[in-house]
């Protein structure tokens, strides 16, 4: 008798387990499976007065620091969305940063487009993102057959996860020397899970 409570019970428990995973595979796959935003930033905010403002290091704009060299927002050329974008040469290599809110052990979803300044020539500009000092995508960009009225944008997509940190900074910084580097326009940060958005051939990282 006792065996067959037991028997009953565990098969009651398997049932319970049974409907609360599928609950949670309907929740997680059904409609709507939509990323959350976090931020986006179209590097509009200050609006430049004239062609170019650039920013130097400890200098910040919008929600943005200079961390290293200077950087310039720009209306001089064409933009991937409105009408500013960020040059992450001003006149030396720069890089800029912002904190974002992070929850512990949650994949982040990050959307960019680059181009390259194509004032100077052909010109292949490089550079790096970082999560919390952790490289999560580098990046390259040929100016060659570009001009200002025709970037030739291309966007970029990677994945974080966030594993031990409440805030996470994000910073993106060129390694390209002079005066002349990439462009970075459009940027969208979104929590997701990996079932939502997975990270296919992007590149992906774990972030402490």
């Amino acid at each position: 008798m006792a065996s067959r409570r037991s028997r009953t019970h565990r098969t009651a428990i398997g049932v319970a387990l049974a409907v609360a995973l599928s609950a949670l595979l309907a929740a997680l796959t059904g409609s709507p499976a939509a990323a959350a935003p976090v931020f986006s930033d179209g590097f509009e905010s200050p609006a430049v007065n004239g062609d170019f403002t650039e920013f130097v290091a400890g200098q910040q704009f919008g929600a943005w620091t200079v961390t290293t060299g200077s950087v310039g927002l720009t209306r001089d050329w064409q933009a991937a969305e409105g009408n500013q974008s960020l040059d992450l040469n001003g006149f030396s290599s720069g890089a800029v940063a912002r904190t974002l809110p992070t929850k512990l052990l949650t994949t982040y979803r990050v959307s960019y487009a680059l181009a390259g300044n194509p004032d100077n020539g052909p010109l292949v500009a490089t550079g790096k993102v970082t999560a919390n000092g952790q490289t999560v995508d580098s990046f390259s960009f040929d100016t060659a057959g570009h001009t200002p009225s025709a970037m030739g944008y291309v966007y970029r997509t990677f994945y974080f996860t966030n594993v031990l940190s409440a805030t996470t900074v994000l910073r993106f910084a060129s390694t390209t020397v002079g005066a002349f580097g990439p462009v970075i326009d459009d940027v969208r940060v979104e929590s997701c899970l990996l079932v939502i958005c997975p990270a296919g051939t992007a590149t992906a990282a774990r972030v402490a």
